[in-house]
């Protein structure tokens, strides 16, 4: 398969130093469990509170403690919300099992 460019005009001046490409994206490097921030403990405090509060509906629907707590936390650092209600909300959607739930051990 060929290209065909228009030919440039000779009336487009060209630069004499043009910018360099850029040859690395400025990725941000991925977060080992060692290096992820720290919640303080304002955030700790408030998703076990969070955590409390909705886990007698969210076990009855099948989440585990672990589970519960782990969205809680997750519902907290991404300040997705406030109320027990959004909590409930979110949770559901994310389901009660976690993301390496169809790994086999």
């Amino acid at each position: 398969m060929t290209t065909d460019y228009p030919e440039r005009p000779e009336s487009v001046p060209r630069d004499p130093d043009p910018p360099t490409r850029a040859n690395e994206v400025g990725k941000q490097d991925p977060v080992t469990p060692d290096e992820a921030p720290e919640p303080s403990a304002p955030e700790v405090e408030s998703a076990r509170l969070l955590a409390n509060q909705a886990r007698p509906v969210l076990g009855a629907e099948g989440f585990a403690d672990e589970r519960i707590d782990e969205l809680a936390s997750a519902f907290i650092a991404k300040d997705l919300g406030e109320s027990v209600e959004e909590f409930l909300r979110w949770a559901r959607l994310e389901g009660p099992a976690g993301p390496e739930a169809d790994r086999v051990l």
